[in-house]
């Protein structure tokens, strides 16, 4: 009975020690499988940041115990079959890194568009084996900066000053489409003098998501003389283009290749041209403080005035080009405004019919005028006007309060001045009431006509100047003192 348990037992480990070997037996028959494959997952989407070129845009690895090769091959293609191979690199290691800029250059050479998502594929070459692919959706970004087709190098332009308004040059440039993307691209259009290597610039204009901008004739000139051009010569410029792209990746900024052109610029000499007569304030005196009329800042012929003027009878008046000399004067003659310089003998006078509000314009290139009636029987009466800005003090102190006022006119309510106003390089707004509940501004220096609320400010060069505002028009004109 034991001798049979025993045996029995012993049955029993010797089948369990044979299964055991069994299984170990087929463990050892099944070789593990060499294998060469990249290590990670497919990313969705990959934006290159034009900020950080020399960044990773992304890095792979592999494994290989094939060890078929000693130096890896990483190629992409932009279809699943990889038909075109285009290198990416090579290693000697089981790892490969790939910089933003070197693969956003791949990417546009291979065809994809800036700022769209642009499909890859990814593997591993070693000898006569592959990887499997990784795949991206990559988006990359910009480098060709914009070119300028206008002007062509070396072209010339000759202003017309005596259509200052009209087009002197359409500058237009290529660059990619921003169709289709979610960015904008800014363009700064650039003016320097040829040569100079832009260490000193104009900017023409801003534009966005523009191929072309028209300047006139008195942009242009403008820039030229502010430039260092002397008038009525020709001068060497150049333009170039700063093309800005702001998005969520960081800033993208691309400067286009110069391009010289010459520009024939045209006279400034502007006149001033001040009330004189019955029908003013200064009476017949030409040295009784004036009033100005306001110069067009566009168009140096051009004037205009809306104000009072007292009528019938034998009320009457003339414009004088400067204080205290009856010439040169301006006035009538033949239904044409003319001096007495171009006339060779004194003009006529202008009058109104009956005392009250008129808007007189002159032309002095033209010789056309008009007075038409003006109705200012709604407009706002203000207990004080004065202007504020960096240009009373030279520094942002001037934009302090309180405001510096100017004289309210007793023969009319809505023309202000102030007389031997010293000012320093910078900037001023004119304001009623003392406060920014009523503030006028604009871009244009010496004289102009102001925007309410405006968010510009007006230039001012140091001088010592007699200003004039009138609150129907938000006309201004600042006067030199000689």
């Amino acid at each position: 009975m034991n001798t049979l348990l025993k045996y029995s037992i012993f049955s029993l480990f010797a089948l369990a020690t044979l299964t055991a070997c069994d299984n170990t037996e087929d463990l050892i028959l099944e070789e593990p499988q060499t294998s060469f494959d990249v290590n990670g997952t497919n990313f969705s989407n990959l934006v290159l940041n034009a900020s950080f070129p020399e960044n990773a845009a992304f890095t792979i690895s592999w494994k290989d115990e094939l060890d078929a090769a000693s130096t890896y091959e990483v190629v992409m293609t932009t279809d699943e079959e990889f038909t075109n191979e285009i290198a990416l690199g090579t290693s000697d290691d089981t790892n490969f890194t790939i910089s933003v800029s070197a693969l956003n250059q791949l990417l546009l050479n291979a065809g994809a568009e800036p700022y769209k998502m642009f499909p890859i594929y990814v593997r591993i070459i070693n000898g006569a084996q592959a990887t499997s692919a990784l795949s991206y959706n990559v988006m990359p970004y910009a480098v060709d900066a914009p070119v300028i087709v206008n002007p062509a190098a070396d072209s010339s332009v000759v202003l017309d000053g005596e259509n200052p308004d009209a087009a002197a040059l359409e500058m237009m440039w290529t660059d990619f489409s921003t169709e289709g993307t979610a960015v904008s691209v800014v363009y700064n259009l650039q003016l320097a003098v040829a040569g100079s290597n832009f260490e000193t610039f104009q900017t023409v204009a801003q534009v966005t998501d523009l191929n072309e901008y028209t300047i006139s004739n008195s942009q242009l000139n403008a820039l030229a003389l502010t430039l260092g051009a002397e008038e009525e010569v020709s001068y060497a410029l150049e333009t170039r283009i700063l093309a800005t792209i702001t998005s969520d990746t960081g800033v993208n900024e691309r400067l286009s290749t110069p391009i010289a052109f010459n520009v024939t610029t045209y006279s400034t000499a502007v006149t001033n041209l001040f009330l004189v007569g019955s029908a003013t304030a200064s009476d017949w005196n030409n040295n009784n403080n004036n009033a100005p009329i306001i110069r067009d800042p566009n168009n140096k012929n051009v004037y205009s005035y809306t104000a009072k003027f007292l009528g019938g009878g034998d009320f009457a008046f003339k414009l004088l080009e400067k204080r205290g000399q009856w010439q040169p004067q301006w006035g009538v003659t033949n239904n044409v405004f003319v001096s007495n310089e171009i006339l060779g003998q004194e003009p006529g006078v202008l009058s109104v019919a009956t005392t009250g509000y008129y808007k007189l314009d002159v032309n002095t290139k033209t010789g056309a005028f008009s007075i038409t009636p003006y109705d200012a029987s709604a407009a706002p009466s203000y207990t004080t006007i004065g202007y504020i800005g960096s240009s009373r003090t030279g520094n942002g102190d001037g934009w302090n309060e309180p405001d510096a006022n100017l004289t309210q006119s007793t023969f009319d309510p809505h023309i202000w001045y102030a007389n031997n106003v010293t000012l320093f390089d910078g900037e001023l707004k004119f304001r009623a009431n003392d406060t920014w509940g009523i503030n006028w501004g604009a871009p244009t220096a010496i004289s102009g006509f102001g925007v309410r609320d405006s968010s510009s400010n007006i230039p001012v060069s140091a001088g010592t100047y007699d200003i004039w505002f009138n609150d129907l028009t938000a006309g201004y004109i600042l006067i030199p003192n000689e």
